[in-house]
């Protein structure tokens, strides 16, 4: 273990090491400027098995955008080349948060995949583009709206929508998983989107009655503060934060 330490600590003093670090620190100092959108980056190494894939792979994920009201989400390749997952790709993903290794038709080698446990790199193997492509979109999704920090509490379905007369629409659901409390934060999902992120239950409805509290296996009425437009299908997630 202390041998892998020395080693990474020397290949943090590589060429392409500090030139990723200070394109990473470039990065942060024009996400600052100016009055538009929060530019968030989610880095890429791809490896695969020939030329061709790697350079698709690298412009098909080039390509790749998310937005909401106050953020975007791109994505930045740092390497596409051909061959197996080494060390050196996992010590120049180690560089930047939020990278992932992408290895198309290929393996890592051992002491690519003792260097991912040391660093916490993630590593995905695809045989398929469109795979590799939706899997970084979805990670894209949760660097745009991260999981909230605080406790998961619990999930709904929404099963129905209904409009009530001075409360807007209300979510015809049934608590799922943990329980669903009234005032606390949720996020609304639609399939591996965040549609709504980080707004409080305002109402919450066990059949006629107003509740604090629905437990798993229970239906229930949920109306959010400033969103209204639920889709069946849905899920609401709550979280409980300090």
């Amino acid at each position: 273990l202390a041998e892998s330490r020395e080693r990474l600590a020397r290949e943090k003093e590589s060429t392409v090491y500090q030139q990723a670090l200070l394109g990473n620190v470039a990065d942060l100092i024009a996400n600052g400027i100016g009055g538009r959108k929060t530019r968030k980056e989610m880095s890429v190494v791809i490896k695969a098995d020939v030329q061709g894939s790697a350079e698709a792979l690298a412009r098909a994920l080039g390509e790749l955008k998310i937005e909401d009201d106050e953020s975007e989400v791109v994505v930045k390749v740092i390497a596409a080349e051909v061959g197996e997952v080494n060390r050196q790709d996992i010590t120049l993903a180690s560089v930047r948060k939020d990278t992932t290794v992408i290895a198309f038709n290929v393996a890592a080698n051992m002491a690519a995949m003792e260097e991912a446990r040391l660093t916490g790199t993630d590593v995905g193997y695809y045989s398929i583009i469109y795979d590799a492509i939706d899997s970084v979109e979805s990670r894209m999704q949760e660097v745009l709206s991260p999981t909230p920090e605080g406790e998961y509490a619990g999930k709904a379905v929404v099963q129905q929508v209904f409009n009530i007369g001075g409360l807007g629409n209300i979510a015809g659901s049934k608590c799922i998983d943990g329980r669903i409390k009234r005032n606390s934060l949720v996020r609304v999902m639609r399939g591996d989107k965040i549609i709504k992120d980080l707004t409080k239950v305002s109402t919450l409805r066990n059949l006629k009655d107003n509740v604090e509290t629905v437990d798993d296996g229970t239906e229930c009425g949920i109306g959010l503060d400033g969103f209204e437009d639920f889709e069946p299908g849905d899920f609401i997630e709550c979280y409980e934060i300090p």
